[in-house]
Formats: C-alpha cells, structure tokens, sequence
C-alpha cells in the first residue's frame, strides 16, 4: 500500500473526528431523552418495626400433602 499523503492524512483526520463527534452527539442526546429515576420517598421512622404477615404459598410442582393439611 501506498503511504499517505499530507492531504489525505488530513481528510482522514477529519473524518475520524467526525465519526467521534457525531457518536458524542447521540450519546448525549439518548441521555437526555432517559428520564433520570426520582430520589425514592423518604419513610417516617416508626418506633418499632410493624410486623410483616407472611402467607404460605403450596407450590405447584409439591404435591399436596392431605395429612399436613387435616384431610
């Protein structure tokens, strides 16, 4: 291959810089179309913890057991 002269060394510079600016521009402008998350609410500190209700939940691939459940 043939080396580069001055003037195609300058075109080539430039079309990398453009290449660079226009992956910038659309960077920025995905960016500032995505909607930043709002800072989560701040809870009231309670004095004790409230208790959590917890429900049993018979899975579907357990078979169901009559003897655990008085049938």
């Amino acid at each position: 291959m043939y080396p580069l002269t001055p003037l195609q060394s300058l075109a080539l510079l430039f079309v990398v810089l453009a290449i660079v600016a226009c992956i910038l521009w659309i960077v920025r402008e995905i960016r500032a179309q995505t909607p930043t998350p709002a800072p989560a609410a701040q809870r009231p500190e309670a004095d004790a913890p409230k208790p959590v209700a917890r429900i049993a939940v018979r899975r579907p691939e357990e078979p169901y057991d009559h003897e655990k459940h008085g049938l």
